[in-house]
This record gives structure tokens, C-alpha cells and sequence, in this order.
């Protein structure tokens, strides 16, 4: 019942996190210029790199799920793998926002819509691991 909690816990924590992540995103959609899309960039770095190491470190959301539920330990594993591809292309947006001369900004626009997108695909599926996860078994 202990890790039930804990999954619990951490789901909470997840989702609270997840708001704050989406409201990031959201500022960075109304940005105006390259300037504003290179700090809002720069700060969600920031913030999902942090939001995937607390996901991956002991005690936080994989490590619950890992050991209440052992048959998700191969998604998990491509979920930790996103998280390295999702902020390796968010850490290349960033460069190619604040990088001088600032290049396009619509073709910016264009591959953060797709990394927001591959964000909200992996959410999903996070999320469902951890529903499926918290569901009682009979």
C-alpha cells in the first residue's frame, strides 16, 4: 500500500509540474520576436531538463512505477529515452534562437510546434503508464 501512495504522491507532483511546463510552453507560443522565443526557450530548457531528472531520480515517478508495476519497466526505459531526444532538440532550439543573426523565426515556430507536439505524445503517454499503473488490480 506504501508504494501506492508514493505513486500517488508523485503522480500529484507530476501534474502540478506539468501545469507549470504548460504554461512555459504557452508563453513561448505568444512570443513576438527571436528574443522572446530565445529566453522562453532557454527557461523551459531549464525547467524540463529539471522536470526529468526529478521524474528519474530515486524515489520520483519512474522509480515508483518501476517498483509497483515491473511490466512497465521497458516503457519507462523509452521514456527516459525521449527525455534525452526531447531536450537535446529543445537545448538546439534554444542555440538557434538566441544564435547571432537569429535565422528564421517562422521556420522556428515551425520546429517548436513539432517539439511541442513529440511533448504533449510523450505526456500522454506518461500519463497513461501512471493511470494503468494506479488502477487495483482483481
Amino acid at each position: 500500500m506504501q508504494q501506492i501512495a508514493t505513486l500517488r504522491q508523485v503522480s500529484e507532483e507530476l501534474a502540478q509540474d506539468h501545469e507549470r511546463l504548460h504554461e512555459l510552453i504557452d508563453q513561448l507560443g505568444r512570443a513576438g520576436d527571436l528574443a522572446q522565443m530565445s529566453t522562453y526557450l532557454a527557461t523551459l530548457h531549464e525547467r524540463l531538463a529539471a522536470h526529468f531528472v526529478a521524474e528519474e531520480k530515486p524515489g520520483g515517478l519512474y522509480d515508483a512505477l518501476g517498483v509497483c508495476a515491473p511490466a512497465f519497466r521497458r516503457t519507462l526505459g523509452q521514456l527516459v529515452d525521449d527525455h534525452f531526444r526531447l531536450a537535446a532538440t529543445l537545448r538546439d532550439l534554444r542555440d538557434r534562437a538566441g544564435a547571432a543573426g537569429g535565422g528564421d523565426a517562422d521556420a522556428l515556430r515551425a520546429d517548436v510546434a513539432r517539439l511541442v507536439g513529440a511533448l504533449a505524445e510523450h505526456e500522454k503517454r506518461e500519463l497513461e503508464m501512471v493511470r494503468s499503473a494506479a488502477a487495483p488490480r482483481t
